[in-house]
């Protein structure tokens, strides 16, 4: 096979053998898969909701500044009969001398001081126990350190995945979110306060949220090309079942650090993975660590009561092994060159990379600023998060049906018109904003499930892992973009949902320059990505 794909990258090694056997019948959908399948999706809730959980830990809340020789035990966020005409809630009218108690607007003098102390609503958030109240930027400050810590991720756990093997990145990352439980033990307004809480919001990112890649590839991997919706769609229900299962721990605990103590202290059940998760039999076959994959082999063909020829196990240990209609898997080490090493390869990572940023963007842009949709916050949150899940099961029809091309195209270009729309529509309109913005958020979420698909058939396995990583790497700066939007609609209300819609049809154009990968083998090598193209 080998012998007919052109130009193969002088820095790649490939092992050209003839094709001996096929252990496609190990990639069934089988018991063993759906136990790994899992196991891999408990990660995957957890880092839904510790990647989103700051929508609601760093919230806003009402509040004005407190004027101590006033106040009341039932004083509330919205400004008293005696605060005086005029005067901002961020800033503390100075009484008049001799004034003690039975406030009124006569009470002042036409003078304002910075504001030290201040009257909350809730309580609930980091922005009261912080006192970040009228410092917006600090704030939205935390989503976007987040969203920074899983542009650190994506990749750092990629290279990790490809290096030493997707399970030892889930484990890793799984175990990482104890970090995120010591935000609860900041206090105070030293460094031990809001930026001990920014530190560990960045390191848990860092840490957790590589975990959606690395369980997508290693699901992808379990099963044969017929099956690979059902990874994107799993991944895709799990993270929505998390923003969900989020949604319900905050109505029931609404306390900062109390729901933030449900999210991370079951990290530890990770432990049991190191005896319970299996490493991928292609990533053992492609990395020539022959004697592990002969014994998981073994092991399938137990789990799942499929026969296994002694022809088999000698075929895995000489490296003459396939997977796909006896087509044999061909060796490639990975090495960081290779990412430039063909440059189709390159302009698969550009295109690849600005879908990921634009539905990282929109996705995450509009589940911010569902909180600020008239209604209910958390009922808002919720109906958010069930569009979500509504876009999978789409996603995971079409894809199959039309194909990922076409799929994400209309995806983007609905989402595209939804967002440019919304842009335009009243404020006095509240049916017609909140059906918008759930078409948009549900488009923009089958994008999001296609493209896990999509990318990864589109890319080779000896770097799947790592560009992979490297497209969501991209796609988090427009994660850390995400939290910012806000302050934008206090400047044009307009312009954060024009910002989504123009990403949006940007991506749709782009699409037009990609092949199908609908019913194509994965490929394992640059030389079989190319081949695409012929």
């Amino acid at each position: 096979m080998s012998s007919q794909i052109p130009n193969i990258p002088m820095s790649v090694t490939v092992k050209p053998v003839e094709p001996v056997t096929s252990i496609g019948s190990m990639a069934t959908f089988g018991r063993f898969q759906r136990w790994q399948y899992l196991l891999a999706t408990i990660p995957i809730l957890f880092t839904a909701m510790s990647n989103i959980n700051y929508v609601f830990s760093a919230a806003a809340e009402d509040a004005r500044c407190a004027v101590p020789a006033c106040e009341t035990a039932n004083s509330t966020p919205a400004l008293p009969p005696w605060w005086p005409a005029g005067e901002h809630r961020c800033s503390r009218p100075v009484l008049a001398s001799g004034v003690v108690g039975n406030c009124s607007v006569h009470s002042f003098i036409n003078q304002s001081v910075r504001c030290d102390k201040w009257v909350y609503g809730s309580n609930n958030s980091i922005v009261s126990e912080f006192d970040l109240a009228c410092q917006e930027w600090k704030r939205t400050l935390v989503g976007t350190v987040h969203n920074v810590g899983v542009m650190i991720s994506m990749p750092l756990m990629g290279f990790v995945s490809d290096r030493w093997g997707r399970r030892k990145s889930i484990i890793a990352s799984g175990l990482g979110l104890v970090v995120g439980a010591f935000k609860t033990l900041t206090a105070g307004p030293g460094w031990t306060g809001y930026p001990l809480y920014l530190l560990l919001e960045l390191l848990e990112a860092a840490l957790v949220t590589g975990t959606y890649t690395t369980c997508f590839v290693l699901m992808l991997e379990l099963v044969g090309k017929n099956k690979r919706i059902i990874s994107a769609l799993v991944l895709g229900i799990m993270i929505s079942s998390g923003e969900l299962l989020l949604t319900l721990i905050v109505w029931l605990v609404p306390y900062w650090r109390h729901f933030q103590l449900f999210l991370y202290c079951p990290a530890f059940i990770f432990l049991a993975y190191i005896f319970l998760l299996e490493e991928s039999l292609r990533w053992l076959i492609v990395n020539e660590k022959n004697d592990k994959a002969v014994m998981l082999v073994q092991k399938i063909s137990k789990w799942n009561g499929v026969a296994l020829s002694r022809k088999m196990i000698d075929a895995i240990r000489n490296s003459k092994v396939g997977f796909d209609a006896d087509k044999e898997v061909e060796k490639e080490k990975f090495h960081p060159k290779l990412l430039f090493s063909s440059a189709m390869l390159v302009k698969r990572l550009v295109v690849c990379s600005w879908w990921w940023f634009t539905a990282a963007f929109v996705y995450y842009g509009l589940l911010i600023n569902s909180v600020t949709l008239p209604g209910n916050k958390i009922g808002n949150f919720a109906l958010s998060a069930i569009s979500t899940l509504i876009g999978e099961f789409i996603a995971c029809f079409s894809l199959n049906k039309i194909g990922r091309k076409y799929t994400l195209l209309g995806g983007f270009l609905v989402c595209g018109i939804a967002c440019v729309v919304e842009a335009f529509v009243p404020k006095a309109a509240k049916t017609e904003l909140i059906v918008i913005f759930l078409l948009g958020k549900m488009c923009i979420s089958i994008c999001f499930n296609g493209i896990y698909v999509y990318t990864s058939e589109l890319v080779p396995t000896s770097a799947r892992g790592c560009l992979v990583g490297a497209c969501s790497m991209v796609a988090r700066v427009g994660s850390v973009l995400a939290p910012l939007t806000p302050l934008l609609g206090n400047w044009w209300h307009p312009l954060p949902t024009l910002l989504f819609g123009g990403s949006a049809l940007i991506a749709a154009l782009l699409t037009l320059s990609t092949p199908e990968t609908l019913q194509r083998d994965l490929p394992d090598t640059v030389a079989q990505a190319k081949a695409f193209h012929q």
